[in-house]
């Protein structure tokens, strides 16, 4: 039977969570994480494992929060212009909440340790595709002809993490606001066509 963890599991996965976002994959220790979270070293091995084992629980859940990120912004707005804008708004209030910005977990520790470590890119992998898909089915809903759709809903999926590794050394949101209008503006013709 396993053992009733005795400590509040949410706030020491999301304190995790900012600890490696902010710090990376190697900068950060078990040690670390202990010092945040308030939690000690043997009470933290004995639910996770192991370092590896609890970056994946992290990473894995920050993942789906950036999905669910997608799946609010891609609900907003009146049209697939206006859901487009809704989702770099939501990107850039996001890098705008953490000065400086501490830019992507995703792309920091794909940056880091991707290639060497499988499970991350599947995840990644997963976590991006689903950006796609909610991307491309509010373009279905709103007319985008399906040639080329699922291209375009990369591209704007790209964009938003180019505004996301960007915000790591622009600090002013208005320079991202301005770079995310740019592209909407040459998004647009292809969001209008049905």
């Amino acid at each position: 039977m396993a053992r009733r963890r005795e400590f509040d599991e949410d706030a020491l996965l999301e304190r995790s969570t900012s600890l490696f976002w902010e710090k990376g994959y190697t900068a950060t220790s078990m040690s670390d994480v202990a010092a945040v979270s308030g939690v000690g070293n043997g009470s933290i091995y004995a639910a996770y494992g192991s370092k590896p084992e609890l970056f994946l629980l992290v990473f894995e859940r920050y993942c789906a929060g950036r999905v669910d990120m997608v799946r609010g912004a891609m609900a907003e707005g009146t049209d697939a212009q206006d859901a487009v804008a809704s989702f770099f708004e939501a990107v850039i209030d996001d890098c705008a909440s953490h000065q400086p910005s501490w830019g992507c977990l995703m792309l920091n520790t794909l940056a880091e340790v991707g290639r060497d470590w499988p499970e991350v890119v599947e995840v990644a992998q997963r976590a991006i595709a689903e950006m796609e898909r909610l991307v491309d089915a509010r373009l279905a809903l709103e007319g985008v002809a399906g040639d080329g759709r699922a291209l375009l809903a990369a591209e704007i999926v790209l964009v938003s993490q180019g505004l996301i590794q960007f915000s790591r050394i622009e600090q002013e949101p208005q320079r991202l606001r301005d770079i995310a209008s740019s592209a909407l503006e040459h998004l647009t013709p292809a969001l209008r066509a049905a």
